[in-house]
């Protein structure tokens, strides 16, 4: 269990005593796939982490639409904003396969934070990380259409390669899913990977995707148009 915990952002760095002190103050879940840890809207009264399995945060417009905010996975957290701000979740949690966590309630930790200061410069790290992937999502849907976000996407999974080398990546979500992550319908992501297949910058088997141009891809995610 400590290892887990040692593994993840939020408690990476600090040491054994204060580990333990974690885990004791956590209480470890089981989450069946298809269980929801929360609604958007409830009172965010806990946060988790991810010690097995996967959990889904998204929000879904009036119309049904399915955005993804974040996939979870083991070493991440989820639901620290709204506890921190005393708000309600601002989205759902689902687990997407059947998971083990680990639980905080607000007070707890709160209580924990200020006798380890540590622990708060995590958080603030932890946080300062989930304002960014957040503002880097509200960009990618104004700004990027959907063949930029595709290749972006795609970037942040790219292995390291060296100069001619076709670097190799397999994808972790289904098609379906990815399409939500990028804010799009699964028939248009599709088209975003025929484009960029047309082109040869990129060969796709399955869920295995072979990079043949990674330079193109990077200006393509930057927004050159092709």
């Amino acid at each position: 269990m400590q290892k887990a915990l040692k593994d993840s952002i939020l408690f990476s760095g600090i040491d054994a005593e204060e580990l333990k002190l974690v885990e004791e103050t956590g209480v470890k879940i089981k989450a069946a796939k298809g269980t929801f840890l929360f609604f958007q809207g409830d009172p965010g009264k806990k946060f988790y982490l991810v010690l097995s399995g996967k959990i889904k945060v998204h929000k879904n417009s009036p119309d049904g639409k399915e955005q993804i905010l974040l996939m979870a996975s083991p070493g991440d957290t989820f639901g620290e904003a709204a506890l921190f701000a005393r708000k309600n979740y601002p989205a759902n949690a689902e687990a997407i396969e059947d998971s083990t966590l680990m639980s905080f309630s607000r007070d707890k930790f709160l209580k924990l934070i200020n006798e380890h200061p540590a622990l708060a410069i995590n958080m603030i790290a932890r946080l300062s990380s989930l304002l960014h992937h957040l503002s880097r999502l509200v960009q990618q849907l104004s700004l990027e259409d959907i063949s930029t976000r595709l290749a972006g996407y795609l970037l942040e999974f790219m292995p390291d390669y060296k100069p001619g080398e076709k670097p190799k990546i397999t994808l972790a979500e289904k098609k379906m899913t990815l399409a939500s992550i990028l804010g799009t319908i699964p028939e248009t992501l599709s088209r975003a990977f025929a484009k960029l297949t047309k082109i040869k910058v990129i060969e796709v088997s399955g869920q295995e995707i072979t990079v043949n141009d990674p330079a193109q891809l990077e200006e393509i995610a930057a927004g050159k148009k092709f």
